[in-house]
């Protein structure tokens, strides 16, 4: 129920897309060479970068793929970046629950952060900016303890007063 209630807050924000963004729901995002975009924005499905995106990647539950250029960050959760040696990212690269591929340190300008899966270098260069990666272990005992905090924050034990029977 909770699941069909966050496709229904989702459902709006795809249709009214801003101007040069993508905004998809189960629909994969490609930018061809040679063309430009601002945001790519998509739920349940991929976004390809072969061209440039001057502004954010987010995919939630799905994959990401850059040949070309993202400007800013890209953020995947539940999902795998792969960052080829000739693509760009501007800013922060962040997978959440996933895992990440680069192939040089140029490629992303910001930190990597991968979160729930593993970060992996296929070229030699030497590492210029932060790259952290936090195995599934320990993000999914993270996770669990975020939960427990959550429920215990939001759904506070309720405490009952005993009835007193009472006789005149």
């Amino acid at each position: 129920m909770r699941f069909l209630g966050l496709l229904l807050l989702i459902a709006p924000i795809a249709s009214a897309q801003a101007q040069g963004s993508r905004i998809y729901f189960g629909q994969d995002v490609f930018v061809a060479p040679g063309q430009q975009i601002h945001n790519a924005v998509c739920v349940f499905c991929s976004v390809q970068v072969e061209g440039d995106l001057t502004g954010r990647a987010l995919v939630l539950f799905g994959n990401l793929n850059v040949t070309g250029r993202v400007e800013r960050g890209a953020t995947v959760v539940w999902g795998n970046a792969v960052v080829d040696s000739q693509a760009r990212i501007g800013g922060n690269a962040v997978v959440l629950g996933g895992n990440a591929v680069y192939e040089t340190d140029d490629s992303i300008s910001g930190s990597a952060y991968v979160l729930g899966g593993h970060l992996s270098k296929t070229g030699v260069h030497a590492i210029s900016h932060r790259r952290v990666s936090v195995g599934p272990a320990v993000f999914i005992g993270v996770a669990i303890l975020v939960i427990l905090l959550l429920s215990v924050i939001f759904f506070p034990r309720v405490r009952h007063r005993p009835t007193v029977n009472q006789t005149t």
